[in-house]
Parts: structure tokens; C-alpha cells; sequence
């Protein structure tokens, strides 16, 4: 959900108040009837809504994504949602609930859980991936890289 906020930023203007996503492609529906953590970038001109859908437990848990003009809306979804489920031949399964960051060189990252096993999802991992945007048919398209990083914890 999106809306505006009043002058003092304290409440929402709930006449603007307006859905963004919401889960009702198979994907998101296998076992329950999520989308959830939502993140919002914007790049070329564009706004990319990030979110996770289906639930948590379940391993076909993934990551879609929806672009609009304006933080507003209409949003509309990525016709290849879902762009990470699972990583094929890496082993990993509930995959999702991620944000992005930018990095210092520019590039993007997406950071993202998984289930701890494809047979345990307790306690989740934390892994992270390269974020690219490819120009394809008139637009810039994001992919998400199936080959991703384990996060060092600071010492």
C-alpha cells in the first residue's frame, strides 16, 4: 500500500491511500495469500517496487517486481515474476524478504534470507546477490544474479 503523507508527516492521507501489489498470480499463491516486504528503488526515471510473495515457510517463497512512473502508481508487475525462487544448484529454497542498497562503485545489490536447508527453515540465512537492469524491448528489465555472496559478519 501506498499513500501520501500530511504536512506534518505524522498520519497518512487515507483519501490517497492506494494498493500496490497483491498476490494472485500461482506463484504467489502456494500456500498462502502474501505480498509483503515491500522496497522501493528508482532507476532511469523509473520506480522499482520489490516485494515477496507467497509464505515464508513454504520453499517456492520468492521475490517479484512491479515498476511505475511515480511512487503513486499504477504499478505494473514484471511479466517473469518471479525474479528469485530459490537458486537452482545452489541448494537454497524459501528465498526472499530482501531489500536492495546501491554500493559505493554504483552497482546493486540485492540482500535476501533462505531457509537454513532444503529440509529446515530455522534459523534463515542471509545471502546477497548482484542486481542488474537490462534494456530489453523499450525499458530497462532487473534481473537478480543466481549467484550470490554470504555476508561476513563484522567482527
Amino acid at each position: 500500500w501506498v499513500a501520501r503523507m500530511t504536512d506534518d508527516l505524522m498520519k497518512i492521507k487515507t483519501e490517497t491511500l492506494s494498493q500496490c501489489v497483491k498476490a494472485e498470480a500461482p506463484w504467489e499463491l502456494l500456500q498462502a495469500k502474501v505480498a509483503e516486504g515491500p522496497s522501493v528503488l528508482k532507476k532511469n526515471g523509473t520506480y522499482y517496487l520489490i516485494y515477496s510473495a507467497n509464505h515464508y515457510q513454504n520453499k517456492g517463497y520468492g521475490v517479484g517486481y512491479a515498476t511505475s512512473k511515480s511512487p503513486m502508481g499504477p504499478w505494473i508487475k514484471y511479466s517473469k515474476n518471479p525474479l528469485l525462487q530459490g537458486v537452482e544448484g545452489m541448494g537454497l529454497v524459501g528465498t526472499g524478504h530482501g531489500a536492495p542498497f546501491q554500493c559505493k562503485d554504483g552497482s546493486w545489490k540485492y540482500i535476501f534470507h533462505a531457509h537454513w536447508s532444503k529440509e529446515k527453515i530455522h534459523p534463515r540465512n542471509m545471502f546477497i546477490s548482484n542486481v542488474m537492469f537490462r534494456y530489453r524491448d523499450g525499458a530497462y528489465m532487473m534481473e537478480i544474479d543466481k549467484k550470490y555472496m554470504v555476508p561476513q559478519m563484522a567482527q
